[in-house]
């Protein structure tokens, strides 16, 4: 079918009504509307704007319910499932769910979206199947325009977009750029998680960083409470104050100056003995 767009929105018109559906035509070509794929009842000479794409076995059909992503129209989209070796779907307001594919997924399961998250992604078409993508990170600022501007000190609901090296690129869902450092969590994310992120500067009026520890007054009791729960399974645990950084993140995923906050505030309480590279509970009296 030479000239109709797969993946988009074709402005056409109803040349005959059959006994279950509708021939539509354009200047570039021809498509059979089937009456269960038409939103409402219409009658020959009716314009109609019809989304067409693959169905099941791969054929392109055409239907008159407008998705909610196109080739050209990007948006937050929900994940209704994960598939083992192909990827997630993701509903885009029609009958057929769209597959978010493996190979635009990070490599560990446990970073790929669940049913319930959203991500922000539009259609990508070839010569016989059609599948959701998520766009760079570039266009999703072109397509989202927030309006006014977050201050410091802010928590904003934000949808985890990328896992980066250093840290988790999110966005809020009317726009927002927010980056939140690894050393600013307390756990793993995955891609289309939703995270409550506080704001801590500004980088641009569309870009700021976050954080998703407390301030650190009321970070102490809970980082505190985290490593004490550790040591009241094992006794004790191989690090302290002259740890490296970066096996104390590993293990606790914070910082090595929140940890060691943390280990002071349980060595003023008289719960633990300290060493450079133990520390040790101390048994109740």
């Amino acid at each position: 079918m030479p000239g109709l767009k797969i993946a988009q929105m074709n402005q056409m018109h109803v040349v005959s009504v059959e006994s279950d559906g509708y021939q539509l035509e354009n200047d570039t070509g021809a498509i059979f509307l089937h009456k269960q794929l038409a939103k409402s009842p219409l009658k020959e000479g009716d314009d109609v704007n019809a989304f067409l794409y693959f169905d099941q076995s791969k054929t392109v059909v055409a239907t008159t319910y407008v998705p909610t992503i196109t080739a050209y129209d990007a948006s937050w989209v929900d994940v209704v499932e994960q598939k083992f070796g192909l990827g997630v779907f993701v509903n885009i307001g029609l009958k057929k769910d769209m597959l978010l594919s493996k190979d635009d997924l990070p490599h560990l399961k446990e970073e790929w979206p669940q049913k319930g998250d959203r991500v922000f992604a539009h259609l990508k078409s070839g010569k016989t199947q059609m599948v959701a993508k998520i766009p760079a990170r570039f266009q999703v600022a072109k397509t989202l325009q927030p309006n006014g501007e977050l201050e410091p000190g802010l928590t904003v609901p934000v949808r985890v977009f990328n896992l980066g090296p250093e840290g988790l690129v999110c966005f809020s869902e009317d726009g927002f750029e927010i980056y939140i450092y690894y050393k600013h969590t307390r756990k793993d994310h995955r891609i289309g998680e939703l995270l409550e992120a506080t704001i801590t500067h500004s980088v641009s009026r569309l870009k700021y960083n976050a954080t998703l520890t407390a301030q650190k007054e009321l970070a102490l009791e809970s980082d505190a409470d985290r490593i004490l729960a550790v040591l009241e399974k094992d006794k004790v645990i191989p690090f302290g104050d002259k740890s490296n950084a970066d096996q104390i993140f590993a293990t606790f995923h914070m910082s090595k100056a929140a940890f060691k906050r943390a280990l002071g505030t349980l060595y003023k309480a008289r719960k633990v003995t300290l060493e450079p590279h133990q520390t040790t509970l101390k048994d109740e009296a």
